[in-house]
């Protein structure tokens, strides 16, 4: 990851990448002589990276005044990509190879413009893993974040499988089939009726997992009586899903790219970092939006549900997770560039207690902690 010419960089890029851990150091010492020896930097070898000792790794954990913030964030990936490498558990070598492949001009801008720019591709690769049929943008009268979905390309069709739906959910409730208004799967269903009923993405990830909750109850642990009314819903519930698929390409692109992530377990700290946001991302967000967020973060970091069998930690919801990380990795790019244009809008946000660079700040553990959930960090 030294500075170096662009044949020596791709050169070297192709030995990592098909290198057994265990002959790394080995060749890794033969890189650092063949680029030591190349004569368009031959002082190379005596230069360290910037100007920054490897001690800083260390002691940017412990630090906590705003400076020293900064230089904590510029470091982040250095450390996660040096310590993968110690632990035999390098980061994904996709991230590693955009890094590598950053202009010459902005490594020679210094550390500041080059941990702008992995930031940028920190929040670029979240979006790519987490894809959504919708656009993230800033309300132009307000200077706040918005989603705007693409909506669905065939209404009526839609509307149909919304009325079919509807119409089961409501044979389901007042009689003794085990649903009532207050569960958890009933309140998502009449968020797909009434607030996603023209988003198709967000009623194909709520769909989706009200199916898999619906089933799970009825066939593996039979919570719900398999009853013809709870059987009429489940079968409309997967007949939505497959319907939104069918007609909205994009929903059913991003359905097969989802459909390749794992999510790993919330630790305690990853929960703290959503705890801190939520107020943030609330405050910085359009109202539906900010909503959203407000309904999601807490499913996330919910402490009441039980664990599984073996004892392991309940696993992030991915409808929860998708629209959280992803939605938080698409403000990145605009947020930094209103704080770079010193918009009024910035200091409109300000006013109400939120700094820009706490915003910064926080987008950044965000892309983070969703990097590090998809085992990418």
């Amino acid at each position: 990851m030294l500075r170096r010419g662009d044949e020596a960089k791709h050169e070297i890029l192709s030995s990592i990448e098909t290198l057994p851990f265990s002959d790394f150091a080995e060749q890794a010492q033969w890189d650092y002589g063949k680029i030591s020896s190349a004569s368009e930097n031959p002082a190379i070898s005596h230069s360290p990276l910037w100007t920054i000792e490897l001690q800083h790794f260390e002691a940017a954990r412990q630090i906590d005044t705003p400076n020293d913030r900064k230089l904590q964030k510029r470091l982040s990936f250095w450390r996660e990509w040096y310590q993968g490498f110690l632990d035999g558990k390098p980061l994904d070598w996709e991230l590693q190879r955009r890094v590598a492949l950053i202009d010459d001009t902005i490594w020679d801008a210094g550390p500041e413009t080059v941990a702008a720019e992995i930031e940028r591709i920190e929040a670029e690769f979240l979006a790519e893993k987490l894809p959504m049929a919708e656009t993230i943008e800033l309300h132009p009268e307000t200077g706040k974040f918005r989603a705007v979905p693409i909506l669905v390309e065939n209404a009526s069709y839609m509307s149909a499988l919304l009325t079919q739906i509807g119409d089961a959910l409501e044979d389901c409730l007042g009689e003794h089939n085990g649903l009532s208004d207050r569960s958890g799967d009933v309140k998502k269903l009449n968020r797909v009726l009434t607030k996603y009923k023209d988003d198709p993405q967000n009623a194909e990830l709520t769909l989706t997992t009200v199916a898999g909750s619906l089933r799970r109850q009825l066939i593996e642990t039979r919570e719900l009586p398999p009853n013809e009314d709870n059987l009429a819903l489940l079968n409309a519930v997967e007949e939505g899903v497959r319907g939104i698929r069918a007609n909205h390409p994009e929903v059913a692109a991003n359905r097969d790219h989802l459909a390749q992530q794992a999510f790993k377990a919330l630790a305690p700290e990853d929960k703290q970092v959503l705890e801190e946001a939520l107020p943030m991302l609330t405050a910085i967000s359009e109202p539906e939006l900010a909503e959203e967020f407000a309904q999601d973060i807490p499913e996330l970091i919910n402490d009441a549900l039980l664990p599984l069998p073996d004892g392991a930690p309940p696993l992030p919801g991915a409808d929860a997770a998708t629209r959280v990380f992803s939605r938080s990795s698409k403000m990145v790019p605009l947020w930094e560039k209103l704080n770079a244009a010193h918009d009024g809008k910035v200091h409109r946000i300000a006013t109400m207690g939120l700094a820009a660079y706490a915003v910064s700040e926080l987008l950044f553990k965000m892309v983070s902690l969703g990097l590090r959930l998809l085992g990418v960090l």
